[in-house]
């Protein structure tokens, strides 16, 4: 079977409380784009989820569960992964820790969708005059970098992760690069320890369009020596699948990568990108 991508490693089934389709939908989806390698990485969020009453646990065993199945059933047409996208790891280390330890992942995002105590930046409102975007980003790229640190997943996710509700909802341009010195350390940092990092290309259908993180972090993060770059689309529905990878490969090459990284059983596996 010829490819016309070679991986998405980040997608969301309706194990994940943001998310609606079937594991199978997702996986027949990427099979139509004609990917290589799928991983679907439902979300964990270690402390929870602001207004909602979610079952993680239970919906990680269905989650993993459907996939191991998913892999016997499109084993000729597709690799798929067994993935989590794991939120907020240090609110509760020992829970993350046992999480990581009690399935057969292949493959885990490390991710942080709000800082200790704060609410998600999904909620973030403009309009909301009590709201401190500057404290609350200062609040979120310290807490990044401490999970990093602890570094106990594969690949770090969507590094910008704020920017892309400030892209979205603010009327007037917002300084990003105020945080820059934040981010140079937390892609260092990443470097140093051998971590994957993400190009996560969910923003590149939006207008403006974008990369989390934009495509000087990935050039950044070569030149300090970072030898491991995954690819993924952030997909929530079928449609999104593989979204962005084209011009995420193109991202990757003009940075000098060469190979794209994804992992089996937690293992750095790589696969050379055709240009």
């Amino acid at each position: 079977m010829s490819y016309l991508l070679p991986m998405d490693l980040h997608s969301h089934s309706e194990n994940s409380m943001d998310a609606n389709h079937p594991v199978q939908e997702m996986c027949e989806a990427a099979i139509k784009k004609g990917i290589a390698i799928y991983a679907i990485t439902d979300h964990y969020e270690v402390g929870g989820f602001e207004g909602e009453d979610f079952d993680f646990d239970g919906y990680l065993e269905k989650s993993v569960k459907e996939i191991q199945a998913a892999k016997d059933k499109y084993k000729d047409q597709l690799r798929l992964l067994t993935g989590i996208e794991l939120g907020q790891p240090l609110e509760d280390i020992a829970r993350a820790e046992k999480i990581l330890a009690s399935h057969p992942f292949d493959f885990v995002l490390g991710s942080m969708h709000n800082a200790p105590g704060r609410r998600d930046i999904y909620f973030y409102d403009p309009a909301d005059k009590d709201y401190d975007l500057d404290k609350e980003l200062e609040f979120y790229f310290v807490h990044l970098l401490d999970v990093i640190r602890w570094g106990l997943f594969d690949s770090a996710s969507h590094l910008t992760y704020p920017f892309r509700y400030i892209m979205e909802r603010q009327k007037k341009p917002y300084p990003f690069r105020r945080w820059d010195d934040h981010l140079d350390t937390i892609v260092r940092t990443i470097a140093e320890k051998g971590l994957a990092m993400e190009l996560n290309t969910s923003g590149i259908t939006k207008n403006p369009s974008h990369t989390l993180p934009e495509a000087r972090w990935i050039h950044r993060f070569k030149e300090l020596g970072g030898e491991k770059l995954t690819l993924g689309a952030d997909a929530h529905v079928p449609q999104k699948v593989g979204s962005g990878i084209l011009q995420g490969l193109e991202i990757a090459l003009a940075a000098g990568f060469r190979y794209l990284c994804y992992f089996e059983k937690r293992q750095p596996q790589y696969v050379k990108i055709q240009s």
